[in-house]
């Protein structure tokens, strides 16, 4: 019998007024209705502020690719602009482009097997520290943003500053807790004069972090040294156009948005995924045969990667389940259709991944938990714009590749140091807070082996 792991329960129809908000607030993919899991397009309108939420592959396709430049990323960048400022996430056009022209030689395959190593020992660290501390149950979810967290600061963002971790820690813990009332105020399109709940706490987040890697940045200037990491090449390069470099600023812009989606998102993809396993004791041993007979009882290596196929369509399947990023925004600037829906400018495009992924018409058994659906041959019957990730189009995640090989080498090392099981009465619930998380945490039973 196919483990159907825990789900929203999405409202039989739209909710409207109060209600919506409140259910918004409280769980932003929890007012998509249950029409977007079964259908193309739902549309809902109050007054003068619309939303469409889409599922449908080719409506998808022709938002974020074929007639992207009729839906900009306004929503997104209203919300995440005060943190990020014009960095590759919150920037449009030649902006955008010649910032990801910067950074994406720092994502080529051959660089990212360099990273190998690094990526092992923070899995690596975190079963020393349960060694260390032993307990039955361990906070899943706070081990694995601690380690994906020492493997940005290895590979992307160094910093010889002990006190960062916890100041960034603290800080987007405080950013994604009032979020949920930005996210309501950009896709409804509210005006940004009307008094926001949890504006203060945003605001001082942003400060902390954005003063946390001015610092960053200022110690480099000061100690430049000649590690070739991200942030050194980002103070190189150059705009082809204007030959102009990144000020400060814009430094702080990329490397805080590099932090947050090279960081929070794999976090929150490998603790889903040791969750699903802890429930799936079939699907960890068939995990654990793979790992013994690739790695030969070795540490893993940038060799394994491509051969632990079995653990890479696990890490498929729970971010078909789990999406770490669960919505995608858009906003019409031009009157337009998609499909046979007429959609006025002004009007929010919503492409929500967590009920794309989960689409009863798309998806066989769509709730279950099945990684064979990811084994090569089905995997490439997937159509593009129906399994997103890490989003799709030319705005795809520039950091995929990382990511993959990261989660890849991370489990791979945990599984063969640890076994994991549910524990009784704590079943996490998905809640959106600009990633996925687990409400009330992910604590796990761990058993370490010698």
């Amino acid at each position: 019998m196919s483990f159907v792991p825990p789900r929203i329960a999405p409202p039989a129809k739209p909710l409207t007024g109060l209600a919506f908000v409140a259910q918004f607030v409280r769980n932003p993919i929890a007012v998509v209705p249950q029409a977007a899991y079964e259908g193309d397009l739902v549309a809902y309108e109050r007054g003068r502020r619309a939303i469409v939420w889409i599922t449908a592959p080719a409506l998808i396709k022709q938002v974020l690719l074929d007639e992207r430049e009729k839906f900009l990323k306004l929503a997104q960048i209203r919300l995440l602009s005060p943190l990020l400022g014009k960095g590759i996430l919150t920037s449009e056009g030649a902006d955008w482009k010649w910032q990801r022209q910067a950074s994406a030689p720092m994502f080529r395959p051959q660089e990212l097997a360099g990273f190998v190593p690094t990526f092992v020992r923070a899995a690596e660290r975190v079963i020393e520290r349960w060694r260390a501390q032993p307990a039955a149950v361990q906070a899943v979810d706070r081990a694995m943003s601690e380690a994906t967290f020492e493997v940005i600061s290895a590979t992307l963002l160094p910093s010889g500053d002990e006190r960062m971790p916890l100041t960034i820690e603290r800080s987007t813990a405080l950013f994604q807790r009032s979020g949920a009332w930005g996210q309501l105020y950009a896709i409804a399109n509210l005006p940004r004069w009307l008094p926001q709940p949890g504006r203060r706490s945003m605001a001082s987040a942003v400060r902390a972090l954005r003063a946390a890697v001015g610092a960053l940045i200022a110690e480099r200037r000061a100690h430049p040294g000649t590690k070739d990491d991200l942030l050194h090449r980002l103070m190189q390069a150059r705009d082809p156009e204007s030959g102009q470099s990144m000020n400060d600023e814009q430094l702080v812009d990329n490397l805080l948005t590099f932090y947050l989606a090279g960081h929070e998102t794999t976090a929150k993809a490998l603790t889903w995924t040791l969750y699903l396993l802890a429930c799936s004791p079939g699907w960890t041993h068939a995990l654990e045969e793979e790992i013994a007979r690739v790695t030969g009882g070795a540490e893993v290596n940038a060799g394994h990667i491509e051969q632990l196929m079995l653990t890479q369509q696990v890490l498929k399947e729970s971010m078909r389940l789990y999406p770490p990023v669960p919505l995608m925004t858009r906003q019409a600037v031009a009157d337009t259709q998609l499909g046979e829906s007429k959609v006025r400018a002004g009007t929010s495009v919503v492409m929500p991944i967590y009920a794309i992924h989960r689409h009863a018409k798309r998806w066989a058994d769509a709730d279950a938990f099945d990684p064979a659906r990811f084994a090569p041959e089905k995997e490439a019957a997937i159509p593009r714009y129906q399994y997103m990730p890490f989003g799709a189009g030319p705005r795809i995640c520039i950091g995929m590749g990382f990511a993959m090989m990261e989660a890849t080498a991370m489990l791979a090392t945990l599984l063969r140091r640890a076994r994991f099981a549910p524990v009784a009465g704590r079943e996490p619930a998905p809640v959106a807070r600009v990633t996925l998380i687990p409400g009330g945490g992910m604590p796990l039973a761990v058993r370490l082996r010698s």
